[in-house]
């Protein structure tokens, strides 16, 4: 079993439905790193779920990518 990382730079990220309820590493404009479960995305606005339950919200325009792991059966 392997892994490949997909990424989404900030144009990419604005309202897409393909990363609600998955697991991923947000990477902010000031190069800090959070990982969680997306539980809403809008255009304007991403909410992330942490390990320790706890809420935060990012606009969009404060993220610099966001990483998304999938696993392979090679």
């Amino acid at each position: 079993m392997g892994k490949r990382q997909i990424i989404y730079t900030a144009q990419q990220i604005g309202g897409s439905r393909e990363l609600l309820d998955r697991e991923i590493n947000l990477v902010t404009r000031e190069q800090r790193v959070w990982h969680g479960y997306v539980t809403a995305i809008d255009q304007d606005k991403l909410e992330l779920r942490d390990a320790r339950s706890g809420k935060h919200t990012f606009k969009i325009a404060e993220i610099d990518k966001i990483y998304h792991e999938v696993i392979t059966d090679y």
